[in-house]
């Protein structure tokens, strides 16, 4: 496992008002690696709604740090314990949603054992585990909540596309996979 003191110094792992953490979760089970995916509820007042992500949000000044955001968070949307059920492998880069480049969002990429219960949060309207051999590539429309249109480039997993800051994490979290499987 990590050492969380260790991560403190190599990253800025500090929280404040405009910063956040998700946690890019994955196990091995029959073949290649599968990854979590959350979708959140379309709601008029969320501006990533009914979008793919990964599960975290945004820092709360109860949280230490963004690994105690993260933490939170992963219990609350998804029910899983971090330092119980998976473990947490490395940090990855920093990003920002195109729609709040003053957030910075730090991605933690962590392991389970195996596909840990999930019982969602009421942001969230289901999940899904995609194999990392089963998403596609792709450059596609999407419609956002105010009925516009927006060609993307990010994957497709069944009927879902995974674009914007989530699509950019997993292109860099897919190679990273890959190495340490």
């Amino acid at each position: 496992m990590v050492n969380f003191n260790e991560l403190k110094k190599m990253h800025d792992l500090s929280g404040g008002a405009n910063k956040a953490a998700v946690i890019v979760l994955y196990t091995v089970g029959q073949g290649s690696p599968e990854i979590l995916f959350v979708v959140r509820k379309i709601s008029v007042s969320d501006k990533w709604s009914g979008q793919v992500a990964f599960p975290g949000g945004r820092w709360e000044p109860a949280d230490r740090d963004l690994i105690d955001t993260a933490r939170r968070e992963l219990l609350e949307e998804t029910g899983i314990m971090l330092d119980k059920d998976l473990e947490v492998l490395m940090i990855l880069r920093e990003t920002s949603p195109s729609n709040m480049p003053e957030l910075k969002v730090v991605p933690f990429l962590a392991k389970a054992s195996f596909k840990p219960s999930i019982t969602l949060s009421e942001e969230l309207s289901t999940y899904f585990w995609a194999s990392i051999n089963n998403l596609e590539r792709v450059q596609t429309f999407i419609e956002l909540p105010d009925g516009s249109r927006k060609n993307v480039l990010g994957f497709r997993k069944d009927g879902w596309i995974i674009w914007g800051m989530t699509a950019r994490i997993l292109e860099e979290a897919i190679p990273k996979i890959v190495s340490l499987e």
